[in-house]
């Protein structure tokens, strides 16, 4: 074998191991944040969101991607919906029904400390693409609409239609534009790479 690769889950609990690391890092003042340049490579869902939330957080960043458009993205193609663990048709959801879906889904081969936290911070994630403009399906009392989808027995999925994977980056651009990120080309081969 020529070497290992680290991960870099912190230890602990499996229902600690994020929260803890979160709770002993070092933070970054709000006057030195424009100090630091961010660089972040992908502009799908993960990279714009991320592009996005550190734009407004007052970081100074620039967002690369290596397609002719950031919307070539792969994340386009997820139309099915994004799961959530709200609860919100009150059919026995919760974080760790959500995790041990995820897992088995996975066919147990998922990182279990990343998903435990990926299913801890589901709600956060729906409320942060509501706030960024996302469409989701709403009942018609006002509340998100959500169904249950693919091996799910509960209903945890939030949809935008047919359209999901497409408005959830729209959503995310949209953000970016508002914090006015780079929006020019400062690679140092000039040639038409796409940042934004």
């Amino acid at each position: 074998m020529i070497g290992t690769f680290e991960a870099k889950i912190p230890a602990g609990p499996l229902a600690q191991k994020w929260r803890n690391h979160r709770d002993h890092s070092r933070l970054v003042g709000p006057n030195n944040r424009r100090k630091l340049e961010i660089i972040v490579v992908g502009s799908g869902l993960a990279g714009g969101s991320a592009a996005a939330t550190l734009g407004e957080l007052g970081y100074r960043v620039k967002c690369f991607c290596f397609q002719d458009s950031p919307r070539r993205a792969h994340s386009i193609a997820a139309q099915g919906g994004i799961n959530a663990a709200k609860n919100y048709q009150n059919d026995g959801d919760s974080v760790y029904r959500l995790f041990h879906d995820t897992i088995k889904g996975g066919d147990f081969r998922s990182r279990e400390a990343n998903v435990y936290r990926l299913a801890e911070i589901s709600n956060i994630i729906i409320d942060q693409c509501v706030a960024q403009g996302v469409p989701f399906a709403r009942e018609y009392g006002g509340l998100l609409a959500n169904r249950s989808f693919g091996g799910a027995q509960v209903s945890r999925t939030f949809y935008a239609r047919g359209q999901t994977g497409q408005q959830l980056l729209l959503g995310c651009y949209q953000a970016r534009a508002a914090k006015s990120l780079p929006t020019r080309c400062e690679c140092s081969r000039r040639r038409r790479c796409s940042i934004w």
